[in-house]
């Protein structure tokens, strides 16, 4: 073989094994509006799920409860051979002593049917309650859900905004520090001025890597919410945009959270559980009515021999005495009846102290992005004219830098300021038991 032939199968095993050791190429970024992103934290949350799972449990109690109000109807097949029996102990004959052997045959149907059983009935209007209460329970765990999810969306808006903005902060630094080189270079700045600069370019530098670091984090954030893959990334489709609302009156948003907040119709339903449910533990004390009968075969066999026999009788059931167990019962439901009276009490301060607080960081949030925008505008101003002076030969460039700086908080402000005012309308949302309605 020739060289050139053996040169050039080298080349072809080299780019074969370039080419096989060449590392996939990353899945693209998911797309993701806010509704998605709510649904898929609705969807995969563990507290909604945990919650769907108690409201199953819930009803399975309902079941239960009613249960003892329906008739009761049993089957019973049975076949029974006595080999030996004394008489004498079992109808009191005396003779003959032993008899048997013989076989006993039976197949019935026994009914039983509580005609009047009141704890039995308050029993199921708790459990009925209580149903009602888990239901809602669910959907307060999907608005909270919900809620996190949104304000994971609105982090990851503003860490990658903070990105641009450091690398926006980066490339005015490089400008000023070149600026201050060709100044320099003129004769007209010294090298103070320039190592001035190239220090607050280094420390723009590390300024975006830790803003490249923190959108990092809220990415996985956003993606354990949200039950996404963590090994792919994330693209924000829905911008959170600033359009101040005019807060609602105080007194009707607090009226209106009353209506609408489900913790406070959580508690009722379990207030108005517990309240059955002690009742049902007084009404205990009184008597109950039960029927019962049944029908069937019996005989030595299953044959023609077995006959069709059957009963039928009432029964009056009254706790003349238990021991205390009815009383203790009576205690430990009245104990827990009075302790959701006071979480009912206590939630509704509650409601009132949220819709006052998220009203009060509302109003604030509007004033900040507002403040901020006029600071960024006025930081832009003191650049250019600092900028216009440094270039000039009449000031050297730290007043230049001092409104750099002032520029990249002005931003940094700004951005932050659009993030809180987002998380107060979120809040406020929440404290209104709105979250449904929610959008940018």
């Amino acid at each position: 073989m020739s060289p050139s032939k053996i040169r050039c199968g080298a080349l072809i095993l080299l780019l074969g094994g370039v080419c096989a050791a060449a590392p996939p190429a990353p899945a693209p970024p998911i797309p993701l509006t806010l509704d998605e992103c709510v649904a898929l934290a609705v969807r995969n949350n563990l507290s909604v799920l945990l919650a769907k799972a108690m409201t199953e449990s819930a009803r399975g109690r309902v079941l239960q409860s009613a249960s003892a109000l329906l008739p009761h109807l049993t089957g019973q097949l049975s076949e029974t051979r006595t080999f030996r029996a004394d008489l004498r102990a079992l109808i009191g004959f005396q003779s003959p002593e032993l008899v048997g052997p013989w076989n006993d045959f039976e197949a019935r149907v026994h009914l039983v049917l509580e005609v009047f059983d009141l704890p039995s009935i308050l029993r199921l209007k708790s459990s009925g309650a209580d149903d009602r209460a888990s239901a809602m329970e669910e959907r307060l765990a999907g608005e909270q859900v919900a809620a996190a999810a949104t304000l994971s969306y609105v982090e990851l808006f503003r860490a990658r905004r903070a990105i641009a903005s450091a690398e926006a902060d980066l490339a005015l630094a490089t400008d000023l520090r070149r600026l201050a080189q060709d100044e320099k270079g003129a004769g007209v700045a010294a090298g103070i001025d320039v190592a001035r600069a190239k220090t607050r370019e280094a420390e723009r530098k590390l300024a975006l890597l830790e803003a490249r670091n923190i959108a990092a984090q809220s990415e996985v954030r956003l993606q354990r919410v949200t039950g996404l893959s963590l090994d792919r990334g994330v693209a924000l489709k829905d911008e959170p945009a600033f359009a101040p609302l005019e807060p609602p009156p105080v007194e009707a948003a607090i009226q209106a959270a009353s209506q609408e907040r489900w913790e406070l119709r959580i508690a009722s339903e379990r207030l108005s559980a517990a309240q059955s449910q002690w009742r049902s533990e007084q009404a205990a004390r009184l008597p109950s009515v039960v029927l019962t009968g049944d029908a069937g075969l019996s005989g030595p066999a299953a044959n023609s021999q077995a006959r069709t026999t059957g009963s039928a009788g009432a029964a009056l059931q009254v706790p003349f005495f238990t021991g205390g167990a009815i009383s203790g019962r009576v205690r430990e439901a009245d104990g827990r009846r009075a302790a959701i009276e006071a979480k009912l009490k206590d939630w509704r301060s509650q409601v009132e102290e949220d819709v006052r607080l998220a009203l009060i960081d509302l109003v604030d949030a509007v004033e900040r992005v507002k403040t901020s925008l006029e600071v960024e505008r006025l930081a832009e101003d003191e650049l250019a004219m600092g900028r216009d002076r440094f270039t000039a030969g009449v000031a050297d460039n730290l007043e230049l830098l001092n409104a750099q700086a002032a520029l990249s908080h002005a931003r940094s402000d700004r951005i932050r300021a659009m993030a809180l005012y987002q998380t107060a309308r979120v809040n406020l949302a929440l404290s209104l038991g709105r979250m449904r309605d929610f959008r940018f």
